[in-house]
């Protein structure tokens, strides 16, 4: 009886905070098609006129097609990268015994603990001297330097595969690459797919790397973009309303279409057979 009241209560909770996340993301959207005025002048009443001058403003005069286009590259890049080291690094965590190995995932364990805003003084440097600063490849770099979340998930995973499949393949003539890149890589997709999601989430709001290393206007990411509009709140109040339910809606429709798949994929990761 005890398990059932606190489930019930549990469901409750979750289901008062999906309620007032709604709530809020409907207000959002609903806010965002009224004009400036309207908006001041009767914030919770019913509009007097529905108007889409707010985002054609963004685009046509402020060119907001350019934050959206940095920060679609630098998703796409940092996606690519990330996914790209953490499972080739993973797989030889997961597959072979070797010296310093618990030192390895020891220095990754520590990657999630520490924040990147600790080392953002060298970060700076190191990319002002490669010529990367106001570039989007810059933020792709230092993006794809967060590895250790997936790192840690793909070694439990490869090293929970049976060992059988590698030898198989090794008897067939196959060599690491292949071994790695035909195999055990698509086995992986599950946690790779999750993995992409929740990664994305991070790199698509990130305000604080492409803060300090782009100051191009027309490099800009979507978050800088919105910070311009809320420094003065009151004057752009239609504008900050539009840009932040066009920032929304890819990340609340990612996760919509793979909401299961990057449930499994954490499980398939995270639980030893």
């Amino acid at each position: 009886m005890f398990r059932s009241e606190r489930q019930y209560i549990s469901r409750m909770i979750l289901f008062l905070y999906c309620s007032f996340t709604m709530f809020v993301l409907g207000y959002l959207v609903w806010n965002s098609f009224r004009s400036k005025k309207d908006i001041l002048t009767n914030t919770i009443g019913w509009p007097k006129e529905w108007s889409t001058q707010a985002y054609i403003n963004i685009f046509k005069e402020d060119h907001f097609q350019l934050n959206i286009f940095s920060s679609v590259i630098i998703l796409i890049g940092s996606l690519i990268l990330i996914i790209l080291l953490s499972s080739m690094v993973a797989y030889g965590l997961g597959m072979y015994k070797f010296r310093f190995k618990k030192g390895i995932q020891f220095y990754f364990l520590m990657g999630m603990m520490f924040p990147m805003q600790l080392g953002i003084v060298p970060i700076f440097l190191i990319i002002k001297n490669m010529g990367l600063m106001n570039s989007v490849w810059g933020v792709m770099l230092v993006m794809a330097a967060g590895i250790s979340t997936p790192v840690l998930l793909l070694t439990n995973f490869f090293a929970n595969l049976p060992r059988s499949l590698y030898e198989s393949a090794k008897i067939d003539g196959a060599g690491e690459w292949k071994i790695f890149w035909r195999i055990m890589l698509p086995l992986a997709s599950p946690i790779i797919v999750s993995l992409c999601i929740v990664t994305s989430v991070g790199i698509w709001n990130n305000f604080f790397v492409p803060l300090v290393l782009l100051q191009n206007d027309n490099v800009k990411t979507i978050p800088l973009s919105i910070m311009k509009y809320t420094s003065n709140i009151m004057m752009n109040m239609d504008s900050a309303l539009a840009s932040s339910v066009l920032a929304t809606i890819p990340i609340l429709i990612a996760f919509f279409f793979f909401s299961k798949r990057v449930i499994e994929g954490v499980a398939s990761g995270g639980v030893k057979e």
